[in-house]
């Protein structure tokens, strides 16, 4: 990840250690994603239990740098204050 945003040079890492709690959000991202797939490949399109398996196995693989970028996005957003941006008023345009 960068240090900082590009635009608006928000300083992403508050601290050491700031981002710990993402794993247990993108633990939970990942849970979601396996159980959704195993009930729609397993119960509702009724592949095999070695083929739904095999299929968790390669989303873990295709979905974990995505996985880890949104869980730090998640993070950030619930424990980071920003600045609101306030609208004009109809009479400021």
């Amino acid at each position: 990840m960068y240090e900082r945003c590009n635009k608006c040079n928000f300083k992403f890492e508050r601290e050491p250690g700031f981002f710990f709690g993402a794993m247990f959000v993108s633990y939970a991202l990942t849970a979601a994603e396996f159980i959704t797939f195993s009930i729609i490949s397993y119960f509702i399109l009724g592949m095999s239990l070695t083929t739904t398996f095999f299929g968790v196995v390669v989303l873990a693989i295709l979905l974990s740098t995505i996985n880890f970028r949104l869980s730090r996005i998640i993070w950030m957003y619930i424990f980071t204050k920003t600045k609101s941006t306030k609208l004009p008023a109809s009479g400021e345009i």
